[in-house]
């Protein structure tokens, strides 16, 4: 029984490093080509820990065996820190000359009431105003023509001069204390559900341009939550097509968000000025999505980030989605998820400064 035990867990072990090595490939095959690595990036930090367990229990049993799960790991160390990072020292000694930059899914301001509490959009608002960004970027963002979501009272309570949006009803916008001299909108396919701006500003004597971008959801709707929170499952054909799709939602989300950043991503090798992007990017660092936006910029979590920093709060799983990268001619100074839930995301903060010439 012990051979036998033994035998089913060195398999196991197996699959699963195999399994991680194959979420390697979701950072660098286009789903639109091959979309199963996809999936495997997905589970990519469920993949980590399981195999990290089998390390330490092939350690305690003193078997030369968890050298294949750690080598595994190991292989992906890129993954790794992109999904956790130890910067005990989140902040710079210097931060006087940094520029606050803030990105927030609002989820429109909880119009629908998701949270039970008719203050939340003052909340919102007012946590935003707390954290003192001098540059703001919402997704999901929604206006009115007046009182608190204006964008007249907006400009008041951030203390924001300017500011640009997206022509979509809900999409994204800009608020920012510093002259917008240039700016844009960013066009995808018809079908499309996302929204990406850009706004060049005048910060002294240097130009910096700013990407809001927000893009393709998963598109569940309230059937695809029921059957991702329930407790049990028996297996049934009602529960497997209800899992058929589920997984056909994330495979079409998965293509779209590729092309867009694909898209994006040309516009942005463009940028005459140095450059920072931020948003709700709808997917997680093991990703073609995130791989081809980041390319050769920097992640202002790994720069000064610590944990894990979850930013989406809702109900399919709790991942990092939102993000803050910046190009060569920009160093971050500090790294600040806020954990406030007003929203189904996290607000994250980050402070940059111009690097010398």
């Amino acid at each position: 029984m012990k051979n036998f035990l033994h035998k089913s867990l060195v398999i196991f072990s197996l699959i699963f490093s195999g399994s991680i090595l194959f979420s390697y490939l979701a950072a660098h095959i286009n789903p639109d080509n091959f979309w199963m690595p996809a999936f495997w990036g997905l589970a990519y930090p469920y993949l980590l820990v399981i195999n990290i367990l089998f390390v330490i229990y092939w350690m305690i049993r003193r078997r030369w065996s968890f050298l294949i799960p750690l080598i595994a790991i190991l292989i992906g160390y890129q993954s790794f820190s992109n999904f956790i990072q130890f910067n005990f020292s989140g902040k710079s000694e210097n931060t006087e000359n940094s520029i606050g930059i803030l990105s927030y899914n609002v989820r429109s301001f909880d119009i629908y009431e998701w949270t039970k509490d008719p203050k939340t959009p003052e909340k919102i608002v007012q946590l935003t105003k707390d954290l003192g960004a001098e540059i703001i970027c919402f997704q999901e963002f929604r206006t009115t023509k007046s009182g608190l979501l204006s964008i007249k009272n907006l400009k008041k309570e951030l203390a924001a001069k300017n500011s640009i949006r997206s022509k979509h009803g809900t999409g994204v916008s800009i608020f920012s204390r510093y002259p917008i001299t240039h700016h844009g909108e960013i066009s995808f396919e018809k079908g499309n559900l996302c929204s990406a701006i850009f706004a060049d500003l005048q910060i002294g004597k240097k130009t910096l341009r700013v990407y809001n971008l927000h893009l393709e959801s998963n598109r569940f709707v309230g059937e695809n939550y029921k059957f991702i929170n329930k407790k049990e499952f028996n297996g049934d054909e009602k529960e497997l097509n209800a899992l058929k799709d589920i997984s056909f939602r994330l495979r079409h989300a998965f293509i779209r968000r590729a092309k867009q950043a694909q898209i994006i991503r040309a516009h942005i090798d463009k940028s005459p000025h140095p450059t920072i992007v931020c948003g709700d990017f709808n997917d997680t660092p093991q990703s073609f999505t995130y791989n081809t936006l980041r390319d050769d910029f920097n992640d202002c979590f790994i720069d000064k980030g610590f944990g894990i920093s979850t930013t989406y709060a809702g109900d399919f799983p709790s991942f990092r989605i939102d993000y803050i990268l910046h190009d060569k001619h920009t160093k971050c100074n500090e790294y600040q998820r806020i954990k406030k839930q007003l929203s189904d995301h996290f607000p994250i903060l980050s402070k940059l400064s111009f690097v010398e010439d």
